[in-house]
């Protein structure tokens, strides 16, 4: 199967400010959050901008000198942290607690086993914290896609339990491409 990835990019530039707009329903407060596979720190940028702390953890060097340009171009580089390495590494490289919020924006339809990735991104969240999962719907064509109610249930099985679906179409009159869940650990 070939995948048009630009496309799908271009596709899904929209839903960063779907994304922002649910998840900003929850957060009263500044918080602390660890956005995992954060990349070039989109949403990190835009979260600090609301006065929160994050730090943006992804493998790939070059997209973390680019979320650092990119805050620091935005004036939060104060507020954007960047670490380099795996979302699984998350529990050997933050204690418990750390955060109030946790970023799992299409990610966990790439692991080898959800469930084991979602343990290592709650491992530093503290009790009641707050986990954010973006992931594509089989209606989006991914191929890479979850079904919402197996992540649902991938987040029971950590002790999450799900406050808030979000179902995000492409285009207003599209089936949902997107699902975005606001869970409490």
């Amino acid at each position: 199967m070939t995948v048009d990835w630009v496309g799908a990019c271009r596709d899904w530039r929209g839903s960063h400010a779907s994304t922002e707009a649910t998840l900003v329903r929850h957060l009263d407060t500044p918080r602390r959050i660890l956005d995992a596979a954060g990349g070039t720190g989109r949403e990190a940028v835009r979260l600090a901008l609301r006065g929160h702390e994050v730090t943006v953890l992804d493998p790939a060097g070059a997209m973390l000198t680019t979320a650092m340009d990119h805050a620091d171009a935005a004036g939060v580089a104060d507020r954007v942290h960047v670490v380099q390495a795996m979302a699984e590494d998350a529990p050997d490289l933050f204690g418990t607690h750390d955060f109030d919020v946790v970023l799992c924006h299409n990610l966990l339809q790439y692991a080898q086993d959800r469930v084991a990735m979602l343990r290592a991104l709650v491992a530093p969240l503290r009790p009641g914290g707050l986990l954010s999962v973006l992931s594509p719907t089989p209606a989006s064509g991914d191929p890479f896609a979850c079904a919402a109610d197996e992540v649902v249930a991938d987040l029971a099985a950590v002790g999450a339990n799900v406050l808030a679906r979000y179902d995000l179409p492409r285009e207003s009159d599209q089936p949902a491409a997107l699902v975005h869940l606001i869970a409490r650990h």
